[in-house]
């Protein structure tokens, strides 16, 4: 199958992309982890009145044991200490993504391109996690989430994105701006005054 996708990226054009060069104009997005953030996670534990405003938040990651209640206050168990991540003050559930099923839907004709590009390529491919832990599918904690389903943490999605090479350069480009691709879920924090 991996000859097949390589010969369908190639077989566009001789000048076009190549499936590594595709591959390595997504690394960027693809080598990033997939985490279940928030503001409230930023420090440890949580307490007091951002704890009181945000129960529904931690009483669902302490049901998939990321989170712990000891007294007025909430840590993360040794579990969430093993999945969590200060840069991002959040819990990761994947450490990176998949490209697949890349091709070359279509090429720019030459006439067609800004002076700044010397070739442009609409590009197919999907992007899925490697793998997911399963507490981010939890029905619970995906219900106290900002606009997450199982499908958009754990499903495959579907891209078609315009890459292009510079003039007087070999380097591959995204050159779409309404490509975007940041995975994980959010947890919008409740405030009290």
């Amino acid at each position: 199958m991996p000859v097949v996708l390589l010969l369908g990226v190639t077989a566009c054009s001789a000048s076009g992309p190549s499936e590594s060069e595709i591959l390595k104009a997504l690394s960027g997005y693809t080598n990033a982890k997939g985490c279940a953030t928030s503001v409230l996670f930023k420090t440890f534990p949580v307490k007091g009145s951002f704890a009181a405003s945000n129960q529904g938040i931690l009483d669902a990651f302490i049901h998939v044991g990321l989170i712990e209640k000891t007294g007025g206050e909430f840590a993360p168990t040794a579990r969430g200490k093993a999945a969590y991540d200060p840069k991002v003050s959040g819990f990761c559930y994947t450490d990176h993504y998949l490209v697949k099923d890349v091709s070359v839907v279509k090429e720019e004709p030459k006439s067609s391109l800004p002076p700044a590009l010397s070739g442009a390529w609409y590009v197919s491919f999907k992007i899925a996690p490697q793998s997911v832990a399963d507490w981010a599918k939890d029905p619970q904690l995906l219900k106290e989430a900002s606009l997450a389903t199982v499908e958009t943490v754990a499903g495959t999605q579907q891209f078609t994105v315009r890459m292009a090479r510079k003039v007087g350069e070999n380097k591959l480009i995204i050159a779409d701006p309404r490509f975007s691709f940041t995975p994980g879920i959010h947890f919008n924090m409740g405030w009290s005054l």
